[in-house]
């Protein structure tokens, strides 16, 4: 069966198993899709990204749906990104516990067959709109009960750095959520944050 990996690395001949803090799954493993298209949304510059949060929705019918968590977050995450996609073949076993449909993982390395590079991720992306296969929501769009969900989340994150000024994401959260920042600033000092 053929996966896919989505990498800002190039040059690999093998994915290595490694962990990460903000991943479903706290073990070293490789992360594989059936899916080329979501495949590029793993594709990121981890400097200067916003936390991990709920953007991506995949539907029984394959299509990806991109929900944005501030304005111009697709943009801001992909536009002039480059990168790999890794195509690889083998019988991996979709993994449920990562809560992605098209998921499987390997707790041993995983040969590449080939690679093809990307040069910006954004536009491949959209690509994928002109034929129906991704969905674009804009954060100005969303219904009213979708902004109380993504102030919730920010809410969160924004605690978390507002009472520390060297966490990685202090400037990030007041750049991307100005009006959530505000908000907390006020509730904090109330003790109600």
């Amino acid at each position: 069966m053929d996966f896919y990996h989505g990498s800002i690395v190039g040059g690999l001949t093998e994915l290595i198993p490694f962990a990460k803090d903000s991943s479903n799954l706290k073990e070293s493993c490789v992360y594989l899709t059936t899916s080329k298209q979501l495949a590029l949304h793993y594709i990121l510059d981890e400097k200067g990204r916003p936390p991990k949060s709920p953007m991506l929705k995949i539907r029984e019918d394959g299509v990806i749906v991109f929900q944005e968590m501030f304005s111009g977050a697709l943009e801001y995450l992909y536009k002039g990104l480059s990168g790999y996609i890794y195509h690889c073949f083998g019988t991996y076993e979709l993994n449920k516990e990562v809560k992605v449909i098209t998921c499987a993982t390997s707790s041993i390395p995983v040969p590449v067959k080939d690679c093809e590079y990307i040069e910006d991720v954004y536009e491949r992306i959209m690509e994928y709109e002109k034929y129906g296969m991704f969905v674009y929501e804009k954060y100005e769009d969303l219904p009213q009960w979708r902004h109380d969900i993504i102030r919730r989340f920010a809410m969160i994150w924004i605690k978390d750095a507002m009472t520390n000024p060297n966490h990685p994401e202090y400037d990030l959260l007041q750049k991307r959520y100005p009006q959530y920042w505000k908000e907390a600033v006020v509730l904090y000092k109330n003790g109600l944050l």
